[in-house]
């Protein structure tokens, strides 16, 4: 969901990691509890509602255990932060919790939606103002509907991550389906280039022996019917055929073995890889799309340690930066990416092109959900969104830095130390399994 429409809601929504603490909210919450930002995130939510501090943590430690959304309807909270009467003091009737999955499909984040806030009165107050049956119904009824929207948007960025791991499954067998008739054929080519040198080999120890019996009809003949059907020239055509056809199936395979090397399923597991192996079989794969008119350039680190990381996933972020870079240069340009090793613990990737870059205003919201800045239907404004997941699964970081005209520079920074690699994936395992830390 894009940052306009998110604070635009009128439901009071905040999303709380699993130490409970407050990472991001609308401004329907910041409202109702007159404070800013800057004072809320980073808070944890238990403090902010001391008195409904058990069923708060009773529902988003279940959110975090069944994955599945979790509706308190009819629950009431008061917020009692501030005095009761003054103008941030609410109640909230009908609580929901809504996981947050990351790109890899695991919920690292809950949604808590705080429905129908009202104001408390004071207790020497005379007369309450109440909402009509309509009035009420209405409200309702538009929460409802902003929730549903929501709902849908969240469920299309989760298809689209399974959507991709999908693809780099199917990819992988059709590469090994492919594999196998190609080898063959190959195997064929090769018998039959070798038969053709022997039948070359025969025609040459013939004619020799036609020359020898000095026949002038038997070599006339010969000469006739040689030229007749072009036999030097089917010869040499044919070694020539025979040599291009294995070309092109060394072709077919190379492409097979990068698009194997791509997408190869890695199951979830963590594996010790070389980043720079998925980022060159990530150019090869989007090679169409890059080879007439953009250089690339490659500056990589001798001493680039190995990381450990699920490759498939790291290799989605590769394309889909180096997809929007070269989307990003009209005519010739080119694209830079540096590999190198930050500091003894983290990897630094850097992929640099001289397109037209991007508006300063657009800078804080290009990896929120369903942002883009494409035309209609040349994007879902889905990769740089789950990119970052990604990256933020991997327990590393990615920034953008553009300036219009000049170009745009994604750096990514990963830990590469076999402690950090041990911390993310059990992490990873804990998140999976629906634990927190207090």
């Amino acid at each position: 969901m894009s940052l306009a429409l998110f604070n635009q809601l009128s439901i009071a929504i905040c999303i709380v990691d699993h130490a409970y603490t407050i990472t991001r909210t609308n401004e329907c919450f910041l409202n109702h509890l007159a404070v800013n930002q800057s004072t809320v995130v980073g808070r944890s939510l238990l403090a902010c509602f001391p008195v409904h501090r058990q069923f708060l943590q009773q529902n988003i430690d279940s959110v975090f255990s069944t994955q599945t959304p979790l509706l308190s309807s009819g629950s009431v909270i008061v917020d009692t932060s501030l005095e009761v009467g003054s103008d941030a003091a609410h109640k909230w009737q009908d609580i929901e919790f809504l996981p947050i999955p990351s790109a890899c499909g695991v919920v690292t984040q809950v949604a808590i939606c705080f429905y129908r806030p009202t104001m408390l009165a004071a207790p020497k107050q005379d007369s309450v103002t109440t909402m009509s049956d309509s009035q009420r119904l209405k409200r309702s009824s538009d929460a409802y509907q902003e929730v549903v929207s929501e709902l849908k948007q969240l469920q299309s960025q989760l298809l689209q991550s399974e959507k991709m791991a999908s693809i780099g499954q199917i990819s992988a067998g059709i590469a090994h389906e492919i594999n196998n008739p190609i080898a063959f054929i190959s195997s064929n080519i090769r018998t039959l280039y070798d038969y053709l040198e022997k039948y070359s080999a025969y025609v040459h120890q013939l004619d020799e022996k036609i020359d020898a019996t000095a026949n002038k009809v038997l070599i006339a003949d010969r000469q006739a019917l040689k030229d007749k059907i072009q036999l030097d020239y089917l010869l040499e055509d044919a070694s020539d055929l025979i040599e291009e056809s294995l070309e092109g199936i060394s072709r077919v395979m190379t492409i097979v073995k990068d698009l194997n090397e791509f997408s190869r399923a890695d199951n979830g597991e963590w594996v010790s890889t070389d980043v720079r192996r998925g980022i060159d079989s990530t150019l090869k794969i989007i090679h169409n799309e890059i080879k007439y008119a953009i250089e690339i350039e490659r500056n990589y680190s001798p001493q680039t340690p190995d990381i450990i990381c699920q490759p498939m996933q790291l290799n989605q972020v590769f394309l889909n930066l180096l997809i929007n870079a070269a989307q990003a240069i009209e005519g010739e340009g080119k694209i830079n990416i540096l590999v190198a090793p930050l500091d003894d613990e983290h990897l630094m990737i850097k992929i640099k092109d001289n397109g037209q870059g991007i508006p300063d205003e657009a800078l804080t919201t290009i990896f929120e959900p369903f942002y883009t800045t494409k035309p209609v239907g040349q994007g879902t404004g889905l990769g740089l969104s789950v990119s970052r997941d990604i990256i933020a699964a991997h327990g590393g970081q990615i920034t953008v830095k553009s300036e219009l005209g000049k170009g745009t520079t994604f750096t990514i920074v990963l830990p590469c130390s076999d402690n950090c690699a041990d911390e993310i994936a059990s992490s990873d395992e804990q998140a999976i399994r629906g634990g927190h830390s207090a």
